[in-house]
């Protein structure tokens, strides 16, 4: 009996879904009026909340303000008319190297036809900082975390556990050398950390090239408040370390501190110095799914995921072992 109440529930909750997703698809309302070329003042906000990392296709629940999400909504905002510049809000200590360039190049190409402008929340680290550097303005509260500026590679060596307390021999047979490097099963050997450091060493120049052409050579106009960053100051200061916004403003890393406000009042005077209107920003949540559906998998979530997992107290370098990440914890 209460297993049949429970698959009724279950059937309910994914029927409410299934129908509130169907009313959510449709972020916001187009102008009912002919659009003409820089005369919109509408500006999509693009949320980006967590570890930066490719999500499943497959995942019924995926979080509406993933990594994933953010680069869907980035690639269809570009050809939509009725956006004339865009914000993105994140709140992310980083994550994977490939998903970090992806959205990164996104923004990067965006910027090329809109103004974008970049606000930390809590925390915009690493991989985060990424993606921020490809924006036009950076923001961030005094508070704010920010910088970690470097790559990090790591795995579990659990051999001498095997070993030595269960008695447990992995036996490998292999192609190369190098094909099971990272194995947990066995001691790395110095010619394979030298090997790691070599990719560690170009990811990490990429992440410096990225900062210079995104945020270094920009060669914008806008009258909009702008912090000078030094190829000097980048250099001295991308070892990994953490800046507060306030630090971050005096060294050149973020533009302005402040909050979506800030974010507001400067996009609204780029896009009026870049279209020639004294239109002011009206914002609209281009990745935010419906209350409804919010709600729903809310429920939904607590139904199926109660109580505290272990992966919640794991670092998430652990958790995403034996990828390169662009990532701060």
């Amino acid at each position: 009996m209460k297993t049949s109440l429970t698959a009724k529930i279950v059937i309910v909750l994914c029927i409410l879904c299934l129908l509130a997703g169907f009313l959510s698809v449709e972020k916001y309302k187009p102008y009912a009026e002919d659009y003409t070329k820089g005369k919109s003042n509408k500006v999509a906000v693009i949320e980006l909340e967590g570890v930066i990392a490719a999500a499943s296709e497959n995942s019924l629940f995926e979080q509406d303000a993933s990594a994933s999400n953010m680069l869907k909504s980035l690639s269809s905002i570009k050809d939509d008319k009725n956006i004339s510049g865009v914000i993105l809000k994140i709140n992310s200590p980083g994550g994977t190297v490939a998903m970090s360039q992806n959205i990164y190049n996104k923004v990067l190409e965006l910027r090329k036809e809109k103004p974008v402008i970049t606000v930390f929340d809590d925390i915009g680290a690493s991989g985060a900082y990424y993606i921020a550097s490809a924006a036009d303005r950076i923001i961030a509260q005094e508070g704010t975390l920010t910088g970690s500026i470097g790559v990090i590679f790591s795995f579990m060596d659990y051999h001498n556990l095997l070993a030595d307390k269960l008695n447990v021999n992995n036996v490998v047979i292999k192609s190369g050398k190098f094909k099971d490097i990272g194995s947990g099963t066995r001691a790395m050997t110095d010619e394979e950390k030298e090997l790691m450091q070599t990719i560690i060493d170009d990811s990490y120049y990429q992440f410096l090239n990225a900062i210079t052409n995104g945020r270094i050579n920009r060669t914008d106009t806008y009258s909009a408040v702008k912090s000078e960053l030094t190829a000097e100051t980048l250099k001295k200061y991308a070892d990994g370390r953490i800046f507060t916004g306030k630090q971050a403003k005096v060294l050149g890393f973020i533009d302005e501190t402040g909050d979506m406000d800030t974010a507001k009042a400067i996009i609204t005077s780029i896009m009026q110095e870049k279209y020639g209107n004294n239109l002011p920003a009206s914002l609209i949540s281009y990745n935010k799914q419906s209350k409804l559906i919010d709600y729903m998998l809310g429920i939904t979530e607590y139904k199926f995921n109660k109580g505290v997992k272990l992966t919640d107290f794991m670092p998430k370098s652990i958790i995403l072992n034996r990828r390169l990440l662009y990532l701060w914890e």
